[in-house]
């Protein structure tokens, strides 16, 4: 008889079935209902502007459809427009199609660190560790699963690393992919990608390797980079675009982030300049669980910064990108995202070798068992790993489908007391119609008195309007805080076809 009982235990006996299993993870984390809940943040703006792509077929300047205010949107360029334009064309204009992109860099995002991180700490353990370290840092899921362009900033950052570490251990040609993921970076999101290259100059000046700097090895990664960049550059010199892409760019988006200047405009001042802890008590506040492990690492990485040199490397590109952000006047939780991966590296390849090996199996085992659990819920409940941003903006995707079935495509909506950037934003997305916004009484009062057939605006806001105004123009229909209001002439007809009542 046997002196045990039997008992079922799962092995990895191949490397190759820890990514296996990070895919799986990742996949179900990311893509798991990736078509329901609200868009949040930005992401209807950024969506209006990828799918006037597919209707102007105007693939250098991009478009803010619906919002004369900003015709031609110059806030980023257009690497992130161009790919879910590209998503609008395969899965229709939709939520889905918005998020794709995100979500499959996230999932990239992911497998990268656990490539780098193998090589790094030269160990499955150490790649495991970091990409399990980032796959549960909520804010970088949340950011991934939405139509943000941080996340795949992150994601060419990442890529950048990935082949500079090939760069260093293996052939020096590959600094030429490294500089064409730098590029990407910049066609991503602009000037903040650069502080990538930033790093990698710092890298080697610490090292005492000055002859980088007047290397092969430097004229690979930046001639490649520039290429890259003259992929969308050059066309757009050849169209007469350049000169209002630096102007606009350089002079209102990079001159206002670091002023505060674009902050207060937009209504979206966070701190001012002096503010530079901002950021750290952002991560006291939401890098949780990984805080204590990230001081700690990040206090071994100094350490072993000749032992470990690679390692030293995340230091830097957590203080670059860190220094660069904390100087802006404008301040955001999902500007955080270009040093999620970092953190987890950095977490992954100082800590893998303290973790011992019977407690490295528990949480492969444990990550195991939460991919069958997300499955199986998944599978049988409608979950969605987010959260409403606003409740105007569900509101607003709610009413769409019946302000589109009473006007045209051209007839203009009456937009009152709005922000472009925000609310509005949705409504040009999901209501899919020409804005006219206002924001004093008089002229929103006129433009309805000209003909402008509807109105939308908070009910707050209508019943603080004049009495004979509101006897002049009704609520045809309602959520819970907004109005659609016509004339009374075009109130009586529409009832013909539609009678007033509140939309939940």
């Amino acid at each position: 008889m046997p002196t045990e009982s039997p008992s079922i235990r799962i092995e990895f006996r191949n490397e190759y079935a820890y990514v296996v299993l990070l895919f799986l993870l990742a996949a179900v984390f990311l893509f798991s209902n990736l078509w329901i809940g609200d868009m949040g943040l930005d992401s209807c703006a950024y969506a209006t502007i990828s799918r006037s792509i597919l209707r102007t077929h105007d693939w250098l300047v991009p478009h803010y459809e619906h919002c004369p205010q900003f015709q031609d949107c110059w806030l980023h360029p257009p690497l992130f427009y161009w790919m879910t334009a590209v998503s609008f064309k395969v899965f229709g204009i939709n939520e889905f199609a918005a998020r794709f992109f995100p979500a499959l860099l996230g999932l990239g995002t992911i497998l990268l660190v656990y490539l780098i991180g193998w090589g790094t700490g030269r160990s499955h353990k150490a790649g495991f560790l970091s990409a399990f370290v980032l796959l549960t840092t909520q804010p970088f899921l949340e950011l991934s699963r939405k139509c943000q362009i941080d996340g795949p900033l992150a994601f060419f950052l990442t890529l950048t690393v990935f082949f500079f570490r090939l760069a260093i251990q293996k052939s020096k040609y590959f600094f030429i992919p490294a500089g064409i993921a730098a590029g990407l970076a910049t066609l991503t999101k602009g000037l903040p990608a650069l502080g990538i290259l930033g790093v990698i100059g710092l890298f080697f000046a610490i090292k005492g390797d000055f002859k980088f700097f007047i290397s092969g090895r430097l004229l690979m990664l930046m001639t490649s980079y520039i290429l890259t960049l003259c992929l969308w550059l050059g066309p757009l010199l050849l169209a007469g675009q350049f000169q209002n892409f630096v102007h606009n760019y350089f002079g209102g988006q990079i001159w206002g982030i670091l002023t505060g200047e674009a902050a207060s405009q937009k209504g979206l001042f966070a701190g001012s300049l002096g503010d530079y802890l901002w950021y750290i008590v952002a991560l006291v506040k939401r890098y949780w669980p990984w805080l204590p492990f990230l001081i700690f690492s990040f206090y071994l990485g100094l350490k072993r910064r000749k032992e470990t040199p690679f390692g030293f490397l995340f230091v830097l590109w957590i203080l670059v990108f860190l220094l660069f952000f904390s100087v802006s006047t404008l301040k955001f939780y999902r500007y955080l995202a270009p040093l999620y991966p970092a953190f987890a590296l950095l977490i992954g390849v100082m800590l893998a070798d303290k973790i011992r090996d019977k407690a490295f199996r528990s949480l492969v085992n444990a990550s195991l068992a939460i991919l069958f659990i997300v499955l199986l819920a998944t599978s049988l409940f409608p979950l969605y790993f987010g959260k409403i941003n606003a409740p105007d903006k569900t509101e607003i995707k709610k009413m769409a489908p019946y302000i589109r079935s009473l006007t045209q495509n051209a007839e203009p909506i009456s937009i009152y007391k709005l922000n472009y950037w925000g609310t509005v934003a949705d409504f040009a997305f999901y209501v899919d119609r020409p804005i006219r916004n206002y924001d004093t009484d008089e002229t929103f009062l006129r433009s309805l008195q000209a003909g402008e057939h509807y109105g939308y605006l908070k009910k707050a806001d209508y019943l603080a309007l004049p009495q004979e105004f509101q006897a002049q123009f009704l609520p045809l229909f309602e959520t819970k805080n907004f109005f659609l209001l016509t004339n009374l002439e075009n109130y009586k007809s529409q009832l013909k076809r539609a009678f007033p009542f509140v939309i939940y």
